[in-house]
Order: C-alpha cells, then sequence, then structure tokens
C-alpha cells in the first residue's frame, strides 16, 4: 500500500513536529482505553522515525525502542536490529527492569500480497507479544498493530491468554483502505 498524498492527520503531525501521522492512533488508543500509564518505563517495538517513543517520552515513560533504524529524538535508548534477533533480557537490561508497558506499531514492507504481507505482519505481532512474557511486569499493558486476515483471530486469542481485558480498535487516524487494526491488552497475567 502506498500512500503518496498527505491527508489531515499527516500534516498535523508535521505542524506538531512528529515525524509520522501514527502518532494520533496511539493517542486515541490512549484516550479510549487508558492503557498508558503516565510515568514508568516502555519498549517501542518498530520505533522508527519515533512518533510513538516521542508521545511516550512526553507523557514521563523511560523509552526503550528497537527497530532497523534508530529515531533521531532525544530522551531515548535505542537498538538497532531486527525484533526476530534481539534478545529480550537486553530490553530488560537497557530497561533496568520489566517494563510497565509494551508498544508495536510494526509492519514489513509490503508486497502488495495481502496474504503474504498478513502472515508477515502477524509474525511481527507474534514476536512482540514473545517480548510481553519476558519484558512486561504482572499487571502490564500491550499495544500492537495487526493486520487483519485469516490468522488474526487466532493471534487474539493468543494475547486474550495473557491479559485480562483486550480490546479490538480502529483508530479514526487509520486510513480507510487499510487493513491494519489494533489490539489493546491490559492486566498482563505474567509469563505463561
Amino acid at each position: 500500500m502506498s500512500y503518496t498524498r498527505p491527508d489531515h492527520y499527516t500534516k498535523k503531525a508535521k505542524a506538531q513536529g512528529y515525524a509520522a501521522r501514527s502518532v494520533f492512533k496511539l493517542a486515541e488508543l490512549e484516550e479510549r482505553t487508558h492503557a498508558v500509564p503516565l510515568r514508568g518505563k516502555a519498549i517501542d517495538l518498530g520505533c522508527f522515525p519515533g512518533s510513538w517513543s516521542r508521545w511516550l517520552i512526553e507523557r514521563g515513560l523511560q523509552v526503550v525502542g528497537v527497530d532497523l533504524k534508530a529515531p533521531e529524538l532525544a530522551g531515548g535508548q535505542w537498538i538497532v536490529g531486527s525484533v526476530l534477533e534481539v534478545d529480550p533480557a537486553v530490553l530488560v537490561e537497557k530497561s533496568g527492569g520489566k517494563v510497565d508497558i509494551l508498544v508495536s506499531d510494526m509492519a514489513p514492507s509490503t508486497t502488495g500480497s495481502r496474504f503474504t504481507d498478513h502472515c508477515r505482519q502477524i509474525e511481527l505481532a507474534r514476536r512482540a507479544l514473545y517480548y510481553c512474557g519476558a519484558c512486561l511486569e504482572p499487571g502490564g499493558s500491550f499495544v500492537v498493530k495487526v493486520f487483519d486476515g485469516e490468522d488474526a483471530p487466532t493471534y487474539q486469542k493468543e494475547v486474550e491468554v495473557l491479559f485480562k481485558k483486550v480490546r479490538r480498535i480502529k483508530p479514526d487516524a487509520t486510513r480507510d483502505r487499510s487493513v491494519e487494526f489494533f489490539l489493546v491488552a491490559t492486566g498482563f497475567r505474567g509469563a505463561p
């Protein structure tokens, strides 16, 4: 999916100094669920270009982010690498212990094949859930992007096993033709 024309949210993000429009998705998810703490520690998976990390830092959270590129953003710690390879213990160490929230806006480079893109994105979402087991404090929150498709209901059930409450939300800032939605999970039960 290629989006070339800036829309209202893209222009608003640029006007407010954010690198990407996705910040408004996270802000809406927080407004609707109150899943993001006002302070504490966070891990941001797929943190580049940094809009989610910046928003979390502005809320008073200590952020450690992982992506193939580091955002040009002060106030956080960045690990450059693939989330499929970074050891969760490294994230816990950099965070100074387990975290209060783990967020993931990860998506693969899309191919144009809806099925292929869905499968690759679900792999990233599952990796994010794996990190929850190693990095998240009991009672913590999880926000994850998911591409809708045949494996999405099964993935949601996997999240529901580990959290007390899970909501499926498509924020207003999501483009109409996008297949993405977000799961916002609260009350982490602890590692299985």
